[in-house]
């Protein structure tokens, strides 16, 4: 199990996701992400434009556009 940080970033301010959390991979991140985002219609989540996963070091993982998530959901 790889623990990983999901932090919201919307130009340069960003939402740090300081507790992150312990997924088998970055399919499971996915779908934790997916989720948020459709829970998110009255949620801070949608006044951001991406999500930024990174590991325990802060390494970069993946970059996950908030509006490819919504436009999904319609």
């Amino acid at each position: 199990m790889a623990h990983f940080h999901m932090h919201l970033r919307m130009g340069s301010e960003i939402r740090a996701d300081i507790d992150g959390m312990d997924l088998p991979d970055l399919n499971a991140v996915m779908h934790v992400i997916r989720l948020a985002a459709t829970g998110a219609a009255q949620s801070p989540v949608l006044s951001y434009d991406r999500f930024e996963v990174t590991d325990d070091i802060g390494r970069l993982l993946a970059i996950v556009p908030v509006a490819s998530l919504t436009e999904a959901l319609h």
